[in-house]
């Protein structure tokens, strides 16, 4: 067995056992491989969904992780993420530019975008999310090779959160976001880490309960995102971590070894909780990593 994203022949288990299965609490019935490569260091399980395709397209994946697939459920589950991402992204980049959101879900970042973009594409294989956003007037699309047929070489900004983990090839996600962009067009893509620190503080309890999960079958790091979008092609690429979770969460986890076990303590004030987050972030141990991409 052979790395699937470098082709490198040695391979480790690094995790073997019952993983998450959707909604906190859900586990797989038998124990999954989870897969490490010693070159490029990327880990991954191969796909336990027979018909992925399907699967997203249809609404059992928003049942089996949020528990509905209705724009209102969505909304409210991820309205809140649009600050995070407009961090990562800045605001200026998308006045009066052709943008492309794939895996937007019912378009919560997009409704924000649209009032200074030329041009929206929203790509998202949920019919009925796809149905939601043809009301708002975007251009709508279930895969990026659908929205190439028209946008090739044309779209000035893609961005991209929360998807690449769920994708069966993440080189050929890559390599469709760079022949949708234009010659001066950019790419944003930001993905979950290992949590390192989490990890190995809580081990086998933070990898089974939260860590490792039936939908997501890669966890990247930066060394193998690099390598995936040089290969691509694309010629200036940078990384920047982002540490979302912060010290009430932590030590809730070391509390109760259990998700959402978030502590309220008086002596984890903002400043306290911003040096721990900047640190993570300085020293690349952050639980969410962003990729920079320009041809």
């Amino acid at each position: 067995m052979k790395c699937k994203l470098c082709n490198y022949d040695k391979i480790h288990t690094t995790y073997q056992g019952l993983i998450r299965n959707g909604r906190l609490g859900r586990y797989t019935e038998n124990p999954i491989i989870m897969w490490k490569c010693d070159n490029c260091d990327v880990i991954w399980h191969e796909s336990i969904l027979e018909d992925m395709k399907y699967y997203y397209e249809s609404e059992e994946y928003r049942n089996s992780l949020e528990g509905g697939g209705d724009a209102e459920l969505f909304y409210k589950l991820h309205d809140k993420e649009t600050l995070d991402k407009l961090c990562y992204t800045g605001t200026t980049i998308f006045r009066n530019k052709v943008v492309a959101d794939i895996g937007c879900g019912c378009g919560a970042f997009l409704d924000y975008i649209k009032g200074v973009a030329k041009e929206v594409i929203a790509v998202e294989p949920s019919k009925s999310y796809q149905n939601v956003m043809r009301k708002k007037g975007f251009h709508i699309y279930g895969y990026s090779d659908e929205a190439k047929e028209h946008w090739k070489n044309k779209v000035d900004v893609i961005t991209t959160f929360d998807v690449i983990e769920h994708v069966e090839d993440p080189i050929k996600f890559i390599t469709d976001i760079f022949d949708l962009l234009s010659e001066e067009g950019q790419a944003i893509i930001g993905t979950p880490t290992e949590a390192p620190v989490m990890r190995e503080l809580l081990g086998e309890i933070f990898e089974k309960k939260l860590l490792f999960s039936t939908q997501h079958m890669w966890i990247f790091s930066e060394k193998n995102l690099k390598l995936i979008a040089e290969n691509v092609g694309f010629k200036k690429v940078k990384v920047k971590y982002y540490q979302r979770y912060g010290l009430d969460n932590l030590f809730g986890w070391l509390i109760e070894k259990e998700p959402c076990s978030n502590i309220r303590n008086s002596i984890i004030t903002e400043t306290f909780d911003n040096v721990w987050k900047n640190e993570c972030n300085r020293i690349g141990l952050s639980d969410y990593i962003v990729l920079y991409l320009c041809k």
